[in-house]
């Protein structure tokens, strides 16, 4: 008995030898083969991801430089338009200035003249004429005042005064002038103004 059971037992070992010896020949189990197939699935899948994160990467780095470009073209473009804007103002001073020295040197003739009273007042109204019709040229235009109903836009009263046929709010007097430029109140006037 001793022997049989020794022959059981050797034969048993003999069979799981040669099991475990086609198991390396012929590799692993199916489910092994199964489980490495998701694995190369996975694998790959990650070179994939890879592959577009670097696509990504160089459209977004495209992207950048594009906006970078962006800014710096805009940044030169808002530099230009300041210094033009800047040119464009002190063009319009010389301009202006300009037209007034014509009537500089009539105030300066009309002062070294030693005329009468009556031609050097002639000589003043044609000064204060060549002013206003310069003004005129630039845009600037008196503000009609007296006689008009008082408009907070248009002028400032300093004073009121109870006045006989005189409707309410209606200005009775111009203590100093008013101006527009085109279409702006640039000074409005200073006026007096009926109860």
């Amino acid at each position: 008995m001793e022997e049989m059971e020794k022959e059981i037992n050797k034969e048993e070992e003999n069979r799981v030898n040669s099991l475990e010896a086609n198991e390396q020949m012929e590799g692993p189990p199916e489910d092994e083969q199964v489980q490495q197939e998701p694995q190369q699935q996975t694998v790959d899948e990650i070179e994939e991801l890879k592959q577009k994160l670097q696509q990504k990467e160089v459209e977004a780095q495209e992207y950048l430089d594009i906006a970078q470009r962006l800014k710096a073209e805009f940044e030169n473009y808002r530099k230009r338009t300041e210094k033009e804007k800047s040119e464009m103002v002190e063009y319009g001073k010389e301009t202006v200035i300009l037209e007034l020295l014509p009537i500089i040197d009539n105030f300066e003739r009309a002062l070294a003249s030693s005329g009468d009273y009556n031609s050097l007042k002639e000589g003043i109204e044609l000064i204060y004429r060549q002013f206003k019709k310069i003004l005129d040229k630039f845009g600037v235009k008196e503000i009609e005042a007296e006689g008009q109903i008082f408009d907070p836009y248009k002028h400032h009263a300093v004073m009121q005064e109870e006045v006989e046929g005189k409707q309410p709010n209606e200005i009775i007097e111009v203590f100093q002038k008013g101006y527009y430029l085109k279409d702006k109140v640039i000074r409005p006037s200073l006026v007096k103004v009926a109860k």
